[in-house]
């Protein structure tokens, strides 16, 4: 896995997107609508003598909040509409499944309905259908090129498949299209953590989207860790469990990670550090 210390591989996945406003449809992201967290992998970790694992994030256990839009009504079939406006209750309500069948039935009135691909892509990242959601990206972007949000999307979907190279290139997309939104800096950050960089942009633009990812601070560990500054990232670990919004199992598992790291357990070879496949 890593050579230096425990990667927190997808530490931002979901977390990321709790302050990711998905993209529905028009122009207007509408913020905390889709927001979900990143619970800390449950799986069966168990740290070798002389090179502790820290536990993963997974995109499974909570799927990751896509980016969505408001409608733009002109020159859309009425029944288009209808359909739209019933997924954006059923979205309300955190019942995405429901939102799939409304905009099933909104792109079947009209397939050229951007905002519908967007946010139906949204709602499969919401039930984990991950390669559904690429599909409905991949169409809105073709629509739609300009768009951030389903670059930003595509990312989240990426991301969640470990294809962190794939989830970088998108998140540089949305970026480039929208250098001010911090959920595309956070993505990217993420994104560069995954692949093991130890560059001052990863650590940039993940302290810059701290103030509204409070959990970007897991894959800014990660970036130090990866650079073997590791007494630093335990700090960065501090800092983050000092907050009451961290849920217990994370927090169990991050403090867990944290006691390794205080009995000397962490491997002092760093090179060549790479995600876990």
């Amino acid at each position: 896995m890593l050579a230096c210390v425990a990667m927190l591989s997808s530490a931002s996945n979901a977390f990321a997107q709790g302050s990711d406003a998905p993209r529905m449809t028009g122009a207007n992201v509408r913020p905390h609508m889709w927001a979900t967290s990143d619970p800390l992998k449950d799986g069966s970790w168990q740290p070798e003598a002389t090179a502790p694992v820290a536990p993963e994030t997974s995109a499974a256990k909570v799927a990751p909040m896509g980016d969505t839009v408001s409608v733009r009504t002109l020159k859309l079939p009425p029944v288009a509409i209808k359909e739209f406006r019933r997924s954006e209750k059923c979205v309300g309500t955190g019942d995405y499944s429901c939102a799939v069948q409304h905009l099933q039935k909104a792109l079947k009135a009209d397939p050229q309905f951007v905002e519908a691909h967007n946010n139906l892509g949204a709602s499969y990242l919401q039930l984990s259908r991950y390669q559904d959601a690429i599909g409905e990206f991949e169409a809105a972007i073709a629509l739609d090129e300009k768009m951030s949000a389903p670059h930003r999307n595509m990312s989240l979907a990426l991301f969640s498949l470990r294809r962190y190279a794939e989830a970088e290139t998108a998140a540089r997309e949305a970026l480039t299209l929208n250098p001010q939104q911090k959920a595309a800096q956070y993505s990217l950050g993420r994104a560069l953590a995954a692949e093991g960089s130890t560059s001052p942009e990863a650590e940039k633009l993940l302290r810059e989207s701290l103030s509204e990812f409070p959990d970007a601070r897991l894959s800014l560990a990660q970036v130090l860790m990866n650079r073997c500054a590791n007494l630093e990232a335990v700090a960065q670990l501090r800092t983050y469990l000092d907050s009451n919004t961290v849920e217990p199992d994370t927090r169990r598992r991050v403090q867990a990670w944290i006691d390794l790291s205080s009995k000397g357990q962490i491997v002092s070879v760093c090179g060549g550090a790479k995600p876990a496949a």
